[in-house]
Order: structure tokens, then sequence, then C-alpha cells
């Protein structure tokens, strides 16, 4: 038994998608959940900004004495070099694409995920490596992260949004549809509702946190005998942030607090 927490970080609100399927496969952990609302989102920006506010968010996560970190953000994965920290790391875009693979019949894939994501071709990278004959579709959805984190994720605005962005995959006979941004699950339902039943919609957290109790278990540092608590800190706004946390989470939250991560 181990029972310092698990790390999980995204660039906002988005994370708690995953921090959620975390809940519910290893609820005896105890939690750190970091949004960076300061400086979402991540999608627009320059590889060497994520680096810093990874590296950055990493060493706040090592103050806390975490045993391992979930990183919950697709763009931050597409971008840093993992090997380069001396913490275990999990990894939201690996579980998905690897999710991906063994959910599609027809070896036709899409991502849909943040400008940097997609550039970065590592869903497709990652796919291809595992089954070089899937064919991969990807497609950028700027407007989707600014929406969500405004708590709009099940607005008519939102529902136009994903409308024009889903629109060219209607085309392209794709069985599986990878969310490949952890704030897109919030607008899950809108997404189904316009891919229709012949579309799975993949949620990459399923995999990811039945890959980190399979590491707690195996290294035999899994917690277990308690209800396992969660911190929340922000870099920015709390007040929104709270908001949308109780609502995604189904629990009140008592505190959010705010942390000057460019400190770290």
């Amino acid at each position: 038994m181990d029972s310092r927490p698990i790390g999980v970080f995204d660039s906002g609100v988005g994370g708690l998608t995953v921090l959620k399927r975390l809940i519910q496969v290893l609820p005896e952990e105890d939690y750190i959940y970091f949004g960076d609302t300061k400086r979402v989102p991540y999608g627009d920006r320059s590889k060497e900004e994520i680096e810093l506010f990874a590296g950055q968010i990493i060493n706040f996560m090592k103050e806390k004495n975490v045993k391992a970190v979930v990183i919950a953000c697709n763009t931050t994965c597409a971008t840093i070099d993992k090997g380069k920290y001396d913490i275990e790391l999990f990894d939201v875009l690996k579980a998905g694409a690897e999710s991906g693979v063994y959910c599609t019949k027809n070896k036709k894939v899409g991502v849909i995920a943040t400008k940097r994501t997609v550039e970065s071709r590592s869903y497709e990278i990652n796919i291809k490596s595992i089954n070089p004959q899937i064919e991969v579709y990807q497609k950028a959805c700027p407007e989707f992260v600014p929406l969500i984190e405004k708590g709009l994720y099940n607005s008519p605005l939102a529902y136009k949004a994903a409308k024009d962005c889903l629109e060219e995959f209607k085309g392209k006979e794709i069985d599986t549809l990878i969310l490949g941004c952890t704030h897109y699950p919030l607008m899950e339902p809108i997404i189904k509702a316009i891919m229709g039943d012949g579309v799975k919609v993949v949620d990459p957290a399923v995999r990811l946190s039945h890959e980190v109790k399979e590491y707690l278990e195996r290294s035999r540092i899994l917690n277990f005998g308690k209800k396992g608590k969660i911190e929340f800190f922000v870099s920015g706004d709390a007040e929104n942030f709270k908001k949308t946390a109780e609502m995604v989470l189904g629990k009140k939250i008592d505190e959010v607090f705010i942390v000057d991560i460019e400190r770290y």
C-alpha cells in the first residue's frame, strides 16, 4: 500500500473527464488535480511554451509527492518528450490510439483534436505503429475548448460547432471516432447524435484508467481501505472551474486552490 496521491493535469477542465474515470476505477486513491486555467487553451501554443508549462506542472506535482502523474492533455502528450522526466507518466494520447485500433472493424478511424495535436500527427503515428493498414482521418476542432471552458458544452452553440467540425467525416466511412482532447467527452452526447449509431465514439480515459490500475497493482502501490480524497488546484479562474468540476464529477467541491504555477 502507498498512500501518496496520483497527480492529474490538463490545460483546464478537460482533464476532469479523465479524473472521473480514474475515480470510478480507483475510488480509494487520493488525487491532486491541476488545471492550467490561466493559460488555456494549449491547442495554439508553441512547442516551447507547452514544454515549459509541462515542466512547471510536473515540478509542482513532485512537490506534492505524487506516486504517478496522468497527463490528461492530448496536446501536451503530443508535444513533450516524456523520457526527460524521472517520474511515472501516463499518456492519454497513447491510450486513445490503442483504443481506436482495437475498436475499429473496417480500419477507418477518425480523430478530432486540437490544432497542435493534429499537426503533430501523433495519433496517426501511434495508430499506424500498431496496425499500418488503418486509415486515419484527423480534424482540428479549435472552437470546442473555449465553449467547454465556459460551461457551454451542451448548448446550441456547441451543437453547431460540432456539426460543422464533423461534417467532413460523413463521406469517409469511419466506424470509430477518437475524442483526441480530454475536453471533448463533455460534448460526447452531441457528437454521438451527429455521428449516428454506426460510429463508435472512443473516450481514451476508459483504457487509461485501467492502465493506471494495472501499474499500481504490479508495483504494489495500490491504495485501499478508505475513500479517496481530491485536492483541486488551478492557475487562474477558480470559480468557473469549480462550477464545471461540480457538474462533471457530480459532487460538491469545498475549495479550489490557486497556485502560482510559473514559479515552478
